[in-house]
């Protein structure tokens, strides 16, 4: 926990008021690990989200997935008869409010493993709090591999690496032909500069030429200085490593100064809604609700029936909901508490998946082992697989 710094003699009192209260925390965290719930009490799991703020939109994403899972869990039995309930955190996706959030987490008893955060910059600032608390941090949505390399036993991600999806992006536009890319990417040291080092390395590797990089804000609105330098040099086709809402305004853009060639980018399918000038453009996906395969469309038909205003059903949705199942099947395998849990992730095998199909996690990288990417193109406003 951080603590202000004062002068004097309050110096002293203050750093050993510090220590007592870490010392509380880690007792409770302990206490809370001792032994399992009473019979028929709530199992709380904590969800760090922004639900303010410039990612507010996935805070949103996340949390109806996270309510659709706990209703169909609850409704069948909970965890051995313990019901499941939520507790929100507004971090904003923010670093400084996730570490205030992950204090609040750490010192509350009864949450035994925390969602979050959206990103990996707002997540790995506060892993050592979730660790000092011994309170599992299971950032589902984190593609930094530092979350996990530089973590402790205590996070925990079924997300894949940005390094394994853009490598895979970078072998897929050679595949199809492509010889020499546009390039731009969030300059963001946290996931835009590590997803271009990895894209980079691997089209260097295999022959696919980048004609330009061109490193853009993802606040900004008008990226067409950017975008023109980096069609300068006429590239075959065009990839923006980065979120959905900011490929949505730098695709429309692209299309505005002229570019036609393929547009490679974009992560979140909802964010091309109403974007006309995304037609055509392809994604890496791991999740498609068009496909036919029993559990996604069981999944796809009650979200969509829960939330009926809502014209997508997105790999956002789809991870959430995994999220909340798997961290379900660790505490029935492990026991509902934080060391129970803990336990349960380290020997759960197989759990059924929306995203994966079923989920393995390994125990040394704390991810999913062999995590296949599908390629999807945005066909008449609707995203579709294509073949490999």
């Amino acid at each position: 926990m951080s603590r202000p710094i004062r002068r004097t003699l309050l110096a002293s009192a203050v750093a050993s008021l510090a220590v007592m209260t870490l010392a509380g925390c880690s007792l409770a965290a302990d206490a809370s690990s001792s032994s399992d719930s009473s019979a028929n009490s709530t199992v709380y799991f904590g969800v760090s989200a922004a639900e303010t703020g410039q990612y507010a939109q996935y805070g949103e994403q996340f949390k109806q997935a996270f309510d659709l899972a706990v209703e169909q869990v609850n409704a069948n039995g909970g965890i051995d008869g313990h019901p499941v309930a939520l507790k929100y955190e507004d971090s904003q996706s923010d670093p400084k409010q996730s570490v205030t959030v992950a204090q609040k987490f750490v010192a509350d008893p009864d949450v035994i493993l925390v969602f979050g955060d959206y990103s990996s910059a707002a997540s790995i600032p506060a892993s050592p709090i979730y660790t000092s608390g011994k309170l599992l941090q299971y950032g589902f949505n984190n593609s930094n591999a530092d979350f996990t390399e530089k973590g402790t036993d205590y996070q925990w991600s079924s997300s894949t690496t940005t390094a394994d999806e853009y490598v895979w992006e970078a072998d897929y536009i050679k595949d199809q032909g492509v010889d020499s890319i546009g390039v731009t990417y969030l300059n963001t040291s946290d996931w835009g500069i590590p997803a271009y080092d990895a894209f980079k390395a691997e089209a260097d590797k295999i022959g696919l030429k980048i004609t330009d990089a061109e490193a853009v804000d993802p606040t900004s609105d008008d990226y067409r200085p950017s975008l023109t330098k980096a069609v300068a040099g006429d590239p075959e086709a065009f990839a923006h490593l980065g979120y959905g809402p900011d490929s949505a305004k730098l695709v429309t853009q692209l299309r505005a100064i002229g570019y036609t060639g393929t547009f490679y980018g974009g992560q979140d399918e909802q964010s091309f809604d109403e974007t006309p000038d995304a037609e055509g453009s392809v994604i890496p996906a791991q999740f498609v609700a068009s496909n036919p395969d029993e559990a996604v469309q069981a999944f796809v038909t009650a979200f969509q029936a829960k939330y009926p205003d809502d014209k997508d059903v997105t790999s956002f949705e789809a991870g959430a909901y995994d999220a909340l199942n798997i961290a379900v099947a660790a505490a029935k395998a492990g026991g509902t508490t934080r060391a129970g849990i803990l336990k349960g992730f380290q020997e759960i095998k197989d759990v059924p998946s929306v995203v994966y199909g079923s989920v393995t996690f390994d125990p040394q990288t704390r991810r999913i082992l062999n995590p296949q990417f599908t390629p999807t193109i945005l066909k008449d406003g609707t995203w579709v697989t294509l073949d490999k």
